[in-house]
């Protein structure tokens, strides 16, 4: 397939995950994280074909992105896709690439869904890294075009790139979470071990988080012990795989104001670098754990939220 070419959503082999059957009253529309990247003279932003991508794609999906396998019916879409090179220029016309081609993918994918797979059920918008970045991109447009969406969406699980006050300011229609079944909002945070002081590529200054074991906004230590439990993806040096292991009460959590973070002292830092790509994730930034540290906290909160919306009658 071209790159300049619309990626056409009507074809399967542009989702990732379409479910064979609707088991669940809920869906999960999940965007996953940075798959591609770049090599020598290779383009900025990939083919939705490209073979890598789809691997590194569908390992994430399987390991992390599946918090929520138990509460919904997935819809991943594949997506032209940028690598963190094109994330991180200030070049306008880069820019300008990523929105027609990356944005307008997810934003075509999305009115696909609506339009032809959701069925009228609730759903969870979620996303990690780039997908959350896409995810919080949607939310500001197609949910400001359509209302009515909102009315359907459970929550969106934004995770692992920052929201900040500026960004809920310019989007009125969004509120952020303010506890564990509110319905409607927006979920974020970026998960850090202590002392670090580099920058975090996805975290905008000013970003805020809610604690992923509390599901609260306040700055209260959160101890391992009430964990629901961390799925972690352990790799060696060279990224090869060497297991998934599930660790009850694992993680501990407490909000960094100052820093817009999630603190977590329990984890081996070691154990969460991102091969290939440690210079954009200095050590001590667990962004390869956003999801796996608290993922049965995850798991957990997302059915309290959908059990939290048919209370409510269906309302977001």
């Amino acid at each position: 397939m071209s790159q300049n070419r619309m990626t056409d959503y009507r074809n399967a082999h542009h989702w990732m995950e379409i479910p064979r059957t609707i088991d669940h009253p809920v869906d999960i529309f999940y965007l996953y994280p940075t798959a591609y990247f770049k090599t020598g003279r290779a383009p900025l932003i990939c083919d939705v074909d490209h073979p890598a991508m789809r691997v590194r794609a569908t390992e994430h999906l399987a390991y992390k992105g599946s918090a929520f396998q138990t509460v919904g019916n997935y819809f991943v879409p594949f997506y032209r896709q940028a690598c963190i090179e094109c994330l991180l220029s200030d070049d306008q016309t880069i820019f300008g690439e990523f929105i027609d081609k990356t944005c307008t993918d997810i934003q075509n994918a999305f009115t696909y869904y609506m339009e032809n797979l959701n069925g009228g059920r609730p759903f969870i918008l979620a996303g990690h890294s780039q997908g959350a970045l896409l995810g919080g991109m949607l939310l500001s447009t197609a949910f400001r075009q359509h209302p009515e969406y909102l009315d359907q969406m459970v929550a969106a699980y934004i995770i692992g790139f920052g929201i900040t006050p500026e960004y809920l300011t310019a989007n009125p229609h969004l509120h952020f979470a303010q506890g564990a079944r509110d319905t409607g909002v927006i979920i974020s945070y970026n998960t850090e071990a202590p002392g670090v002081t580099g920058q975090n590529i996805t975290l905008p200054k000013g970003s805020i988080a809610i604690n992923p074991i509390t599901w609260s906004r306040s700055t209260d230590y959160a101890p391992a012990c009430l964990s629901q439990g961390s799925h972690l993806v352990l790799r060696d040096s060279t990224g090869r795989l060497l297991s998934v292991t599930d660790r009850p009460h694992y993680a501990d959590a407490q909000i960094d104001p100052d820093r817009g973070v999630v603190l977590c002292t329990t984890a081996d830092v070691a154990d969460f670098r991102i091969v290939g790509a440690e210079h954009f994730f200095p050590e001590g930034v667990l962004h390869n754990g956003d999801y796996s540290l608290y993922y049965y906290d995850l798991r957990k909160n997302a059915q309290d939220r959908v059990t939290a919306w048919f209370e409510k009658g269906g309302l977001g």
